[in-house]
């Protein structure tokens, strides 16, 4: 055991500064078991630091994780979560790109990475559309992704009132999950982006009895109601359907998350 309880005797982690503690990698080449150990005993600091919510802390360890292994996604997904946490948008995405971009990305990274671009208040840009695209387009060919590439797709559809979207979505989750809170979140989105009143209320009464927060219940009978229905639009953009139904895919997979069969290209 090395200094400060540190499993690595060979490199000591500099607290203040985490990243400058990573060695070059003709030295981590050449030390690999202690290498190893080091990124053991940052892992451990920033699981300490998270405990003390001191979450500046568990950006500066996971930096270091992902300098140190910037070709496997963990570090980079790590930092994602971390920088979403403190509300640090633009460099969660930022990590999140490169840790779907990268070996071992799981299926919560891709959660949280179309989360936080269509979190946003207004509508997407170009840009933003094109990168959504490339990420449907890849989960889509990925078998071992299951019913999460639908939701997904129904996430961007709500977004961009996109009903061709949501139909086929809709359409896939119904055979898959048709007890699923989130199908009928999504089946009800798009009930009310065709007008179908009579349908978004019967989907009101299903996801009361398939236990979504009343809080939500109540706001999705509110704006089903003819005077609530104008608010509907606004109340999607900002992600208030899309974001209940995230919380509950990132709860689901904090703790069921698998590796995807191999990560995205960059090019």
């Amino acid at each position: 055991m090395g200094a400060n309880g540190q499993l690595s005797t060979k490199f000591k982690i500099n607290d203040a500064d985490p990243e400058s503690s990573i060695p070059d990698d003709k030295i981590k080449n050449a030390n690999p078991l202690e290498f190893g150990y080091l990124l053991q005993d940052l892992l451990a600091r920033a699981e300490e630091a998270k405990k003390a919510q001191d979450y500046q802390a568990v950006i500066r360890y996971y930096r270091a994780i992902a300098k140190g292994v910037p070709d496997r996604s963990k570090g980079w997904g790590k930092l994602c979560e971390a920088y979403e946490v403190v509300h640090d948008r633009d460099r969660a995405i930022k990590a999140c790109q490169y840790a779907i971009e990268r070996e071992g990305a799981e299926a919560g990274d891709f959660v949280r990475y179309v989360g936080l671009i269509i979190s946003k208040p207004d509508g997407l840009t170009a840009d933003e559309r094109k990168e959504l695209s490339a990420v449907l387009a890849h989960l889509e060919k990925d078998p071992s992704v299951g019913v999460t590439f639908h939701h997904l797709q129904c996430q961007v559809g709500v977004k961009e009132h996109d009903a061709a979207m949501l139909e086929a979505c809709t359409a896939a989750l119904e055979k898959v999950a048709p007890d699923d809170a989130k199908t009928v979140i999504f089946k009800w989105s798009l009930a009310m982006m065709k007008g179908r009143t009579d349908e978004a209320n019967k989907l009101v009464d299903r996801a009361r009895d398939l236990g979504v927060l009343a809080e939500a219940v109540e706001r999705m009978q509110n704006l089903t109601t003819p005077g609530g229905r104008r608010h509907w639009a606004a109340w999607a953009v900002v992600g208030a359907c899309a974001g209940l139904v995230l919380a509950t895919a990132l709860l689901w997979f904090t703790r069921k998350t698998r590796p995807l069969g191999s990560a995205r290209s960059s090019a």
